[in-house]
């Protein structure tokens, strides 16, 4: 089953962690120690995000990072973009032109997991961080 990778979990806990503190300028070492997750990947994470523009820093002795675009403003999608970059399908083949692959010419899948990639995407695309912040607020989506 698709599943996140630990630099996108790392960095949803952190915005997330940004959002319910709105006016505080938080650290990797308080997000790492509140959660009981390496700090050096948090802080890779986080400036990645800056790197993105949904997270300002903030340098000297208390300096750290927040937020700095509203929460209900980033989607999931977005931070998932900045932590892995672009992702163009689902398998090998969606992902690059020149990918070799040996069931191309008789392939029947390519174009429903085309279709489901960007089902997931646009899920991805319809949370925001301020619902990761508020799950009470969570829009459940039907599923049959």
């Amino acid at each position: 089953m698709l599943k996140l990778s630990k630099r996108v979990e790392y960095a949803l806990l952190a915005m997330q962690d940004m959002a319910l503190r709105p006016t505080d300028i938080v650290s990797a070492k308080d997000i790492a120690e509140k959660y009981s997750i390496s700090q050096a990947l948090v802080a890779k994470v986080l400036q990645q995000l800056v790197r993105d523009g949904v997270v300002r820093s903030y340098a000297g002795v208390n300096g750290g990072y927040a937020l700095a675009v509203e929460p209900s403003e980033i989607s999931i999608e977005r931070v998932i973009r900045a932590i892995e970059g672009q992702s163009n399908g689902l398998v090998d083949c969606q992902d690059s032109a020149d990918h070799d692959c040996s069931a191309h010419g008789s392939c029947t899948i390519r174009e429903p997991l085309t279709v489901l990639h960007e089902r997931i995407k646009a899920t991805f695309r319809s949370m925001t961080v301020a619902e990761l912040a508020s799950p009470q607020q969570l829009v459940q989506l039907e599923v049959s």
